[in-house]
């Protein structure tokens, strides 16, 4: 199996009573830039970490997402991965980041944490439900040009175990 090398890019401080639109307004100029750095044709793939329903309820949160699936005439029990082209995953991005917080309409209800995929390269963006997104690849040269191109002083970076990147 090959070795996963991972960072956590965090906010400072306690986010225990952020406002998602405030998360959203911090991470989603970051996401986006770092998306970009892709090339325009990339294909990703977006799925749970475990095989759940997309949709469990019909809420009125995630109103890009949700028009997707309607549009596409994708049920909400949908239990799969979805593909984007680096525009897409743009277009989508508000919503996918905030996914894990934001389909239950409670600020304290979470749902499953999402992987974003490239399907060329060994790279994951890792959305999780405790507002903070980690990258991960099995090419630790990769990952860290991706952390040294994408680093902010708006983050607290937290390599995972065994992953010893050099951050300039």
């Amino acid at each position: 199996f090959p070795f996963w090398y991972g960072i956590s890019f965090q906010l400072h401080g306690d986010t225990s009573k952020m406002h998602l639109t405030e998360f959203i307004e911090i991470y989603k100029p970051w996401f986006d830039s770092l998306v970009s750095k892709f090339k325009s044709d990339s294909c990703w793939i977006v799925n749970h970490i475990s095989d759940v329903k997309w949709f469990p309820n019909s809420e009125q949160t995630l109103p890009l997402l949700r028009t997707l699936f309607k549009q596409h005439h994708i049920p909400n029990n949908f239990k799969g991965a979805i593909l984007f082209d680096r525009d897409d995953l743009l277009k989508f991005s508000s919503d996918l980041i905030s996914y894990p917080n934001n389909v239950f309409a409670k600020e304290t209800s979470l749902y499953n944490d999402l992987e974003i995929s490239h399907a060329e390269t060994p790279f994951i963006i890792h959305i999780s439900g405790h507002l903070n997104i980690d990258l991960l690849s099995t090419d630790k040269q990769l990952l860290n040009k991706i952390v040294n191109e994408n680093r902010s002083d708006i983050f607290n970076l937290k390599e995972y175990r065994g992953t010893s990147l050099s951050i300039s």
